[in-house]
């Protein structure tokens, strides 16, 4: 005669619960799986539908068999070329309180380097040397003739030096707007450098994100006032329509593989034109944030060797955040052409 052998009661409920216990976790992966690509899938669908609804405001043209954007306004007989800072999703709307102040004496082109904006993404290298010769190669496929004042926006002033020593015959001023300076770092004190924002790459995990949509989701969190990447504010003068283009534009060029290519090479940025200096016939105008009011004494060392070289050179303060010309658009602008007044006649 057999015996069945009972169970063990303290066995049979614990392989209920890691029973159930998998399928938690297997629905909870599931659902992760789901999510990751539910979001990837929405993102590719609507930025499809975005781009064919948002055409770019300025022209299309060919780079080097990739498409730059370039938008010019304004009819005025001096040129002053737009470059933006690192990481400006959307160049052409974050300039546009400044485009139209500038607008109503100058000609105003923004030009959108590779990877911002209406720009085609690229995995080409983004050096100033690059950076130069594609805003040159931009400029003339769009018509823009004539000698220009070179205007950029904190790391742009790296690219501004480099097209001012590569295309000195197309280069009549430069203008910072609270610009990168490549030799800072010799009268930036220890404290500085180790607050300094821009002085690591873009985190994998930020990349991994963006590549799979979520930067849509975190924009959709956020909200537009302020614009997640830029900070421009309805207060600062941008319509309500600005600041959701622009967000509707950073989600699919926001952290893209050029923004995180210039993060990632940004000591060899400052590098390449470490030596440079102006040309004393080139005048050189830059605006300097100073969020505190109080202007530390290596900004005015900073500034000094910067300028040096230039005939005509002048640096103005202004209190206020590193995106100077979200608050100070119709100073900048007013300042840019009394100063040209003055050093060209």
């Amino acid at each position: 005669m057999s015996v069945k052998q009972k169970d063990n009661p303290g066995t049979t409920r614990w392989g209920r619960v890691r029973r159930r216990l998998r399928w938690v976790l297997g629905g909870l992966l599931a659902l992760v799986v789901l999510t990751v690509v539910g979001v990837k899938a929405t993102d590719a669908v609507m930025t499809a539908r975005e781009r064919d609804a948002h055409a770019a405001p300025g022209e299309l043209v060919e780079v080097d068999g990739h498409t730059m954007h370039v938008a010019v306004s304004g009819s005025g007989d001096t040129t002053v070329v737009l470059l933006p800072g690192l990481g400006t999703a959307a160049p052409v709307l974050d300039f546009e309180p400044l485009t139209r102040e500038l607008s109503t004496w100058a000609t105003v082109a923004v030009v959108e380097p590779f990877g911002y904006g209406w720009s085609d993404a690229t995995d080409d290298p983004m050096l100033p040397s690059d950076v130069a010769a594609d805003v040159q190669k931009a400029l003339d496929a769009a018509g823009v003739d004539g000698p220009v004042v070179m205007a950029a926006h904190s790391i742009g002033g790296l690219y501004a030096q480099a097209f001012a020593d590569a295309y000195p015959e197309r280069t009549v001023a430069v203008v910072g707007l609270d610009p990168t300076m490549p030799r800072t770092d010799d009268v930036l004190p220890a404290s500085e450098k180790e607050e300094d924002p821009f002085a690591d790459p873009i985190p994998a995990s930020i990349e991994l994100l963006a590549r799979g949509g979520w930067v849509r989701v975190m924009q959709a969190i956020g909200g537009d006032d302020p614009q997640m990447f830029s900070g421009a504010t309805q207060a600062q003068g941008y319509s309500e329509e600005n600041l959701a283009l622009q967000t509707t534009v950073s989600n699919w060029s926001a952290v893209s593989s050029n923004v995180v290519w210039q993060a990632a090479h940004l000591e060899e940025a400052v590098d390449e034109v470490r030596d440079l200096t102006f040309s004393p016939d080139v005048p050189v105008l830059v605006f300097t944030a100073d969020p505190a009011g109080e202007r530390p004494a290596w900004r005015d060392a900073a500034s000094t060797d910067y300028l040096r070289g230039s005939g005509c050179a002048r640096d103005v303060p202004l209190v206020g955040e590193h995106y100077v010309h979200h608050e100070h658009a119709a100073e900048i602008s007013a300042q840019i052409e009394s100063f040209l007044a003055e050093c060209l006649g």
